[in-house]
Parts: structure tokens; C-alpha cells; sequence
């Protein structure tokens, strides 16, 4: 299993994730199982049924039963958390660690739930987890058979671009939720949040950057959008002053960016914006 994974972005940047160890991914497990168990047992305490897990001295439909909610209590545990926290269960907000899809962006409800109808074989046998162990130990990415399934991987919390302008995981939730900033329409295509996200996070720590690695990243991010603003794609990167040009091109595709959020906001001057909202 690798200590970290590298994603590339639609828009030709680099998202570095460290990958979750097996430690702290079992930690995790303790502490919601933990909450399963205590969810069980107040589950019995509510319907009256102190001895509702009790499986000796159940008849077989009461065991039946028991059977049927104790699945339904803990898959929808895994299923309802991973979805409402974008991956992430009490467990593993309290260890650090978030599952999040194989191509950097957060997971939904269907990557919830593949990944937990499996967890049923990763578990096996049960519950010592030894078949998801042992399949995890020997992926490069630590992925279970439900991450697999799901096309997933589990990674630290805090991770960042490789480039360290932006956070990921900021950029991922915000494309993923539609919650970034207006898409451009031009006549020659669309330029879409996530690019917009990337440009005004470059233009915004670009001096930070090595002079190398600024000019390089400049036109990773502007060469897709250069003929969509009407520019000679051949002529920039012929030019010896490439990262230069590449960066007047992401800013006059921010100023086309501010220039239609306002006509939206005037076209619909009751939506509401957070004071100092750019898009």
C-alpha cells in the first residue's frame, strides 16, 4: 500500500492525497461500531425489547427480525453519515479521514452505497474484517473490496494541491455541490466552475510559486481555455514569454467571469450573496 496518491484534475492540475492507514481506518471502525452497538441497544430500550438481540432465547421470526434491523441499523449508519458528511462517519471525522472518489471529488449516495452493501464481504469473517484487511494490505490504494466496487479511496482529511495553492477537499465539495461561481458561456464553449475555482486560486498565490513552476502551471490551466477567449493557442506557446501571456489569458477569463455574475445579480436582484462574494 502507497503513503499517498496523486489525482489530475479535468483542468491539468494535481490534487496529492495522503492515504488513510490501516491504523487509523480500524480506529474509525472501533468508534462507529461502538455507536452501532449503543444504537442497537437504545433501538431495544425504545420498542420495550430488552432482550431484542438477545438471539438464544428468540423465536425464529423474533430472530429473523433481529437480523433484518440489526442490518438495516448498521448499513444505514455507514450509508446515512457517509452521505450527509461527504464521506466522512463519527469515526472518521474523530480519526481524520474521509473516503472520496477515485477521481478527487467527494462521494454521493450511490458511492455510499455500494461501498457498504459490500462492507457485508469485506467483513468476513465476521466481524474481524479479515478478507477487507487483507485486500487493503495489498492495493496500492488501501482500497477494500467496497472501495473497488464503489470506485473509491479513503484518504486524510487534511490534504492540498500538490502545488499548495488551494485545498482539494475545499474545491472538490465546492464543484461537486454547485456551489463555486457562475460557468462562463462563450461562443466558443463553456468555461466551467471548477476551471474558475483553479484560475482564481493560481492568480491568487501565483507569487508563491517558483518562477519554473509558475510559468508551467499557467499554462496547464490557460492552454485548454485559449482558443474558447478567441487567442492563438500556437502563438502563446511559441512565445518565450508563455507563462506571462497564460496568465493575461486567466484573467481576462476572470474579468468575463465578473462581468456575467453581474448581469446575473442585475438580472435577478433578489438572489442573495454573502458580503464580499465575488461569484
Amino acid at each position: 500500500m502507497d503513503d499517498s496518491v496523486s489525482i489530475a484534475t479535468p483542468d491539468h492540475v494535481t490534487l496529492d492525497f495522503e492515504l488513510a492507514g490501516l491504523g487509523s481506518r480500524l480506529a474509525a471502525m472501533l468508534i462507529d461500531h461502538l455507536f452501532i452497538i449503543l444504537l442497537l441497544i437504545g433501538l431495544g430500550l425504545l420498542l420495550g425489547l430488552g432482550n431484542l438481540f438477545s438471539f438464544s432465547s428468540a423465536t425464529p421470526w423474533i430472530s429473523a427480525l433481529m437480523v433484518i434491523v440489526s442490518f438495516l441499523v448498521f448499513w444505514g449508519y455507514f450509508l446515512f453519515f457517509e452521505t450527509i458528511m461527504t464521506g466522512q462517519t463519527p469515526g472518521k471525522r474523530a480519526t481524520g479521514i474521509r473516503v472520496i472518489r477515485e477521481n478527487g471529488l467527494p462521494i454521493g449516495l450511490r458511492e455510499a452505497a455500494i461501498r457498504n452493501l459490500v462492507r457485508i464481504a469485506d467483513m468476513l469473517p465476521p466481524p474481524a474484517y479479515l478478507l477487507g484487511g487483507i485486500v487493503a494490505s495489498a492495493d496500492a490504494r488501501g482500497r477494500r473490496l467496497g472501495d473497488m466496487a464503489a470506485g473509491t479511496i479513503v484518504v486524510r482529511e487534511r490534504f492540498e494541491l500538490a502545488v499548495d495553492f488551494a485545498s482539494g477537499a475545499a474545491w472538490a465539495e465546492r464543484v461537486e455541490r454547485g456551489q463555486s461561481r457562475n460557468a462562463v458561456t462563450l461562443p466558443r464553449g463553456t468555461i466551467s466552475p471548477s476551471q474558475l475555482g483553479v484560475i482564481e486560486q493560481f492568480l491568487k498565490r501565483r507569487a508563491d510559486l517558483p518562477p519554473e513552476r509558475r510559468a508551467e502551471l499557467a499554462w496547464q490551466i490557460a492552454e485548454p481555455l485559449i482558443e474558447l477567449i478567441g487567442g492563438d493557442r500556437r502563438a502563446i506557446a511559441a512565445s518565450p514569454n508563455r507563462g506571462l501571456l497564460c496568465e493575461r489569458v486567466l484573467a481576462d477569463v476572470l474579468d468575463m467571469a465578473r462581468q456575467t455574475r453581474r448581469i446575473v445579480a442585475a438580472a435577478a436582484p433578489v438572489a442573495t450573496e454573502g458580503p464580499g462574494s465575488l461569484f
